[in-house]
């Protein structure tokens, strides 16, 4: 398959601290890529790089073939590279329906809708309500359209910013810890939200600490030990790669 991200010898290093050291992989597009490893092995940092929110010191990184490292991240959204956070940036004043719309670029209303609120701009809003309820709907969220994004359960605000990051319709998706705070039930749920993610051609990178989810949803694996790269490949290979299992797996999964 035709590579719709790669990175390609990225360093970053903050004054003497070397956070990534020479990171090379391609995601083929289509495709649901893992990348694992310890706290603080780099994972988020290579996601600040590939999203725009951080430039890597060396190296760069192509999307579909043109080099985009260095561009800050609302450009790399407009061309179809969305991303999730660890950490979770809803508003939690605002309902879920409200936060997904956020990230919408369109319909958008003018100046002159605004100020002279034209009929145009109750449509806008209308429509605008429409298209968050129908990607709350494809997290499976849709009963909670009209929630306060604050008074939702951790694992629900989770899939709230997956539905927010649909919203830019991007081709590829990065998803950083999306597992992270949610139950069984919830992560299986978002199993089933990948997997459909790949049968619509959204792209995926997905860094996450929970192996089950990794090794049932992930094509290919990217394992990074203090900010190196030290193993790639299918997930039946990776669980058994000893270097893997010495820096993360732990002797108990060989």
């Amino acid at each position: 398959m035709t590579a719709l991200l790669s990175v390609n010898g990225v360093s970053r290093r903050f004054g003497g601290v070397a956070a990534l050291s020479d990171v090379s992989f391609a995601v083929p597009a289509g495709a649901v890529v893992g990348v694992i490893g310890p706290n603080g092995s780099g994972k988020t940092t290579l996601m600040n790089i590939v999203s725009g929110v951080d430039a890597p010191t060396h190296g760069e990184v192509l999307f579909d073939g043109a080099p985009v490292q260095g561009r800050p991240a609302h450009r790399l959204a407009r061309l179809g590279i969305a991303r999730t956070f660890q950490h979770i940036r809803l508003v939690p004043q605002l309902t879920a329906a409200q936060n997904v719309a956020l990230a919408l670029h369109e319909p958008e209303a003018g100046l002159a809708d605004i100020l002279l609120r034209l009929p145009r701009l109750h449509r806008i809003a209308r429509e605008r309500h429409r298209l968050s309820v129908a990607l709350l709907e494809r997290a499976g969220l849709g009963r909670v359209a009209d929630s306060r994004a604050g008074d939702l359960s951790y694992g629900d605000r989770r899939r709230v910013e997956i539905a927010r990051a649909l919203a830019a319709r991007p081709r590829i998706l990065l998803l950083d810890e999306p597992a992270a705070g949610m139950n069984h039930t919830e992560k299986h749920a978002l199993r089933g939200l990948i997997a459909g993610f790949r049968a619509d051609g959204i792209t995926v990178v997905l860094v996450e600490h929970d192996m089950d989810l990794v090794m049932g949803v992930c094509d290919e694996i990217q394992v990074l030990n203090q900010g190196r790269p030290i193993a790639s490949g299918p997930p039946a290979a990776i669980r058994k790669d000893p270097r893997v299992i010495e820096a993360y797996l732990g002797a108990e999964d060989a």
